[in-house]
């Protein structure tokens, strides 16, 4: 009885359904360059690569092309399989409000330089953008991984709001592996990672032990 009590009562909670975009929702080709104490770029990253990449001693980020709007809009191949499970949890959560669910972005870019044109890109496939919170976790400072910065935006809505439930899905397995381990601090949230494919299929993932 005590198990179905806290069943019910983790129900009433909500839950939060968190998306990443690039290689999630969107195939981009935005790339980050990676820049020497002279100013030369040494090396260009994609953004599954960003994902770990450990910035060397005296070395910066150039993110030109990562917060270029025209070219998110205009070179992003959408991931339908995604998109369409987007929409249909941002559906059914729309049609349910007592649910008090949430569904959000959380992306490892920073601000665009022009927020209409990026949100454009949502809105020409079917996304109730306009409704749907886009967090960017480049614009929290420091060189901690990507994956750090995605928890850190997680950490908050947990924080303020009673959830019974995350559901994460993103390609990226460090930053799947990261947001599994909030666990510990939150044991009685569930924490549910799928990881996307190039194909837009998910599985469930599991952190190695």
């Amino acid at each position: 009885m005590d198990s179905f009590k806290k069943y019910v009562d983790k129900n009433k909670k909500g839950s939060l359904h968190v998306f990443d975009i690039d290689d999630t929702l969107f195939h981009t080709t935005a790339k980050i360059h990676v820049k020497n104490d002279k100013g030369e770029t040494v090396e260009k990253l994609s953004n599954a690569e960003f994902n770990d990449h450990h910035l060397p001693t005296g070395h910066s980020y150039d993110f030109n092309e990562f917060s270029s709007s025209e070219k998110f809009h205009d070179e992003s191949k959408p991931i339908h399989g995604m998109l369409n499970k987007l929409k249909a949890i941002h559906n059914n959560i729309t049609m349910k409000p007592q649910s008090n669910s949430k569904i959000i972005m959380n992306t490892a870019r920073a601000d665009f330089d022009d927020k209409d044109k990026f949100l454009d890109t949502f809105r020409k496939h079917g996304v109730d953008i306009d409704n749907i919170h886009v967090h960017r976790a480049g614009n929290i400072p420091g060189n901690d991984l990507p994956a750090a910065k995605k928890v850190t935006i997680i950490k908050k809505y947990l924080e303020k709001n009673p959830l019974g439930s995350v559901h994460m899905y993103d390609d990226s397995h460090t930053n799947l592996k990261h947001f599994v381990n909030m666990k510990q601090e939150h044991p009685d949230v569930d924490f549910h990672a799928w990881h996307v494919k190039p194909d837009g299929s998910i599985k469930k993932f599991k952190a190695e032990k």
